[in-house]
């Protein structure tokens, strides 16, 4: 009944906790200060980890295997194996390339001069067909090229050797540690900003003690310093947020114009952006929300 009553006068404990931030300048001015700093850190750190993330995903999911059928192989042999390829636990997806589209994709690489010479190849193609496997998890990659080498008629398996399964490993081992630390760090910066609105709520002890005395209820004194909290971190989380849209913008711009690869591909920033934005809205509203609520509990308490 009195958390209801506090509610339906929802409006005039928003007012009072605005009236509460612009009497206490000073303390609501370090607040949204601290607040500021830390989900701009947040922010960083999350762009950071959630791209290194997708760079090194699509590192890992460039990585395939390439296999050289026989050139001897019949058009039944060869399209046994890809049967075999597809039967093969872990194999994501497999494409064929006949003899005549690998002899065109080696014309196509070479200069100009070259292209003419390894033309005269097409009346006697020297190649076979070939198929490029791509694998559901990187990590199995050596294990589905040594079960390739094993089926008949296949002449060759290319996938980078003992190096690609080092930097896959490497690139776990990136994955999971930025995903660790930013979490870690985290936690830091919101208890950073719990302690600065508890230290804000403490100095004004004195304020709750006298509402006591005149008999207000307890929701009614917690509900506009829950508000405050919750003002404090949405004020905070706007200049992040302009940070995040002007700075991320610009980044990914100059990002893909010096590096344009199908595999270091950058978050789009839209919706990204707005997706990151509304994170940093809700971590500053939310701490902001519960550091009011545990500061104010302990002086309720007698």
């Amino acid at each position: 009944m009195e958390f209801l009553s506090s509610i339906r006068n929802l409006p005039n404990h928003c007012k009072s906790a605005l009236q509460n931030i612009w009497r206490n300048g000073v303390m609501s001015i370090s607040s949204i200060f601290a607040v500021t700093i830390t989900l701009l850190l947040i922010a960083i750190l999350g762009i950071i980890a959630i791209n290194v993330n997708k760079i090194t995903l699509s590192i890992e999911n460039s990585l395939t295997i390439y296999v050289k059928v026989d050139r001897e192989a019949t058009n039944k042999q060869a399209k046994k194996i890809g049967e075999e390829l597809n039967m093969i636990e872990g194999v994501k997806k497999v494409t064929y390339s006949s003899k005549e589209q690998e002899l065109n994709k080696l014309i196509n690489s070479q200069s100009s001069e070259n292209k003419k010479l390894f033309a005269t190849y097409k009346k006697d193609n020297p190649l076979g067909d070939a198929y490029q496997v791509e694998v559901k998890n990187a990590k199995n990659i050596a294990t589905i090229a040594k079960q390739i080498e094993d089926i008949p008629n296949v002449n060759e398996v290319t996938y980078g050797g003992s190096s690609t399964s080092d930097m896959v490993n490497l690139l776990e081992h990136i994955r999971n540690g930025g995903a660790i630390f930013a979490l870690a760090l985290t936690v830091v910066v919101l208890f950073m900003i719990a302690n600065t609105i508890k230290m804000a709520i403490t100095s004004r002890s004195t304020e709750i003690a006298i509402m006591r005395m005149v008999g207000a209820s307890n929701w009614y004194i917690r509900l506009p310093f829950m508000l405050e909290g919750v003002f404090i971190g949405l004020f905070g989380s706007i200049i992040p947020i302009i940070v995040l849209y002007y700075g991320y913008s610009f980044a990914y711009d100059q990002f893909t114009k010096v590096l344009s690869s199908s595999v270091m591909v950058l978050e789009a920033p839209f919706p990204f952006i707005w997706h990151m934005s509304g994170i940093l809205v809700l971590l500053g509203c939310g701490v902001g929300l519960i550091g009011s609520f545990f500061s104010v509990r302990k002086f309720l308490k007698f």
